[in-house]
């Protein structure tokens, strides 16, 4: 299990380090960016961190991370952001443990290794594992809360389910502590991301139906814990109790705010799923059929989790990430079983097992490399209105945000200008790092105050007084002699995002 682990881990840790660019605005402004504000005391805030639509538990904890980073001689933006990401990355590790255990209590061997060897490449899987979302660091938390909740009911038949160091807590009163620990779970991961709280009620009716209504009632309460803390952070950041969660749902579903960034047909997720993961999908999709028998009660909640965000308008892919687990899981098990019965050898049946997970991390691996902006529904302008130089998921808008980190590391900075870029589709002041005026435009008076600029692709900036002092692809950085006067009041501003604690914005 360790090599399975390890191969999970090194495509993510790779892209922790080897992408500095973003598929969704969110990955910054949401995680990353609220976190350096609250460790430095200076940053972008988007709408949703002005209006208290967000709980500051991922950011806090970001934040938190950042001031032990800064602590230990880390001193810049990518040195921040990279570390940050390496740890969303270890993530994987922490989400597919459980489950690989799961799989072989469920499906034995076979089981095991066609999760691990799906799970190394799965395209959709590693477009995401290592950014900064609230999807990813919920992941692990409703993984570990379905596996211990596999004794009761979660499976298609009990087995044992061995804990290590907290096995204890298992043993208490008849497992009321792992029925307690595993809602407390579900439901921090259901804080961490509402939209998780969807499975929640299934979760409950299941463990009642097949362990009854007092096992279901201490499973309840754990996740109660959960949203009460919750609660009480939002009374302790935003000045009410589940403010977040209030403003959330009245934006998202009331108010359907959500659709202004775009709205999609039912069968969204289906075809970006095949579109992102190639045809090997189809495979993982017949597993999944095959093994509902045994799997059903986790398959449910990856099915209630499709049929609930198809049904709203505003789609993204990444909304799914919190289930791709566990519907690998269950891919894994209905392929182990139907491996299991054919008229082979144990010796071919094993080989089958392995040459299928081979088979299937190649083909996922060779369409991961390829996979781009349309297949995961998203549509991006050309690259000489602001948006990425390739079509491609991979390093959207990197270059920029090196250029934003190098910046940083100039002494003589004391303004960057970033003429026609959106703000939300860069790094913002996580990569910068230092405490000096952003400006969006190259009007005389921003321009004053800016003794950087970052040239965008196809954009006519001829300000003889820069000079190139860096370039990243076809991104240049450019430097001017002189100092920088104060910006003029709400340059630094874009739409809903604001400036904060930044000096003369």
């Amino acid at each position: 299990m360790l090599g399975l682990l390890v191969a999970i881990l090194l495509p993510r840790a790779y892209l922790a380090v080897s992408d500095q660019g973003l598929v969704w605005a969110d990955e910054i402004f949401q995680t990353l960016e609220q976190g350096h504000r609250l460790a430095f005391g200076y940053g972008l805030v988007p709408w949703e961190f002005r209006v208290g639509a967000r709980s500051w538990l991922v950011p806090g904890a970001i934040g938190g991370a950042m001031k032990l980073l800064a602590a230990a001689g880390v001193g810049t933006g990518m040195g921040l952001a990279v570390a940050l990401k390496l740890s969303f990355a270890m993530l994987a590790v922490v989400t597919f443990y459980p489950l690989l255990r799961m799989a072989s209590a469920l499906g034995g061997d076979f089981a095991l290794v066609l999760l691990g060897c799906a799970a190394c490449a799965f395209p959709a899987s590693l477009l995401y594992s290592s950014r900064v979302l609230a999807e990813v660091a919920s992941a692990p938390l409703v993984a570990w809360g379905v596996w211990l909740l596999l004794p009761w009911g979660m499976a298609g038949r009990a087995c044992p389910v061995k804990i290590g160091r907290v096995v204890w807590i298992g043993g208490f009163a008849g497992g009321v502590g792992c029925l307690l620990l595993a809602g407390f779970l579900l439901g921090l991961g259901s804080v961490l991301r509402l939209q998780n709280a969807v499975m929640l009620p299934a979760i409950v009716l299941v463990v009642a139906a097949r362990r009854g209504s007092k096992a279901a009632a201490w499973l309840a309460a754990g996740m109660a814990v959960a949203f009460a803390l919750g609660g009480l952070l939002d009374w302790a950041t935003w000045g009410r109790p589940f403010h977040s969660f209030i403003v959330y749902v009245r934006f998202n579903l009331l108010e359907g705010g959500a659709n202004q960034w775009g709205i999609a047909k039912r069968d969204f997720y289906l075809r970006v799923m095949l579109a992102t993961n190639g045809l090997a999908v189809l495979l993982l999709a017949a597993g999944f059929l095959a093994g509902l028998r045994r799997t059903w009660p986790v398959a449910l909640l990856v099915l209630l989790y499709l049929v609930t965000f198809s049904a709203i308008p505003h789609k993204e892919l990444r909304f799914l990430f919190p289930v791709l687990p566990l519907f690998l899981l269950c891919a894994a098990v209905g392929l182990a079983g139907l491996i299991a019965r054919l008229p082979f050898p144990a010796g071919r049946r094993r080989a089958a097992a392995v040459g299928l997970g081979l088979g299937m991390a190649m083909l996922f691996a060779v369409r991961a490399r390829g996979v781009t902006f349309p297949d995961i529904g998203q549509s991006m302008v050309p690259p000489e209105f602001g948006g990425p130089t390739s079509s491609l998921v991979w390093r959207a808008f990197d270059e920029r945000n090196r250029l934003f980190e190098q910046a940083g590391r100039h002494e003589d900075l004391c303004g960057v200008a970033a003429p026609a870029m959106n703000p939300y589709w860069t790094g913002g002041y996580t990569y910068l790092h230092r405490r000096v005026p952003l400006l969006w435009s190259a009007s005389p008076r921003d321009l004053a105050a800016a003794n950087y600029v970052i040239v965008s692709p196809g954009q006519r900036f001829g300000d003889s007084r820069y000079r190139m002092v860096a370039q990243v692809g076809p991104y240049q950085l450019q430097r001017r002699d002189g100092a920088c006067l104060v910006p003029p009041r709400g340059s630094a501003g874009f739409g809903r995002l604001i400036p904060f604690g930044v000096p003369g914005t």
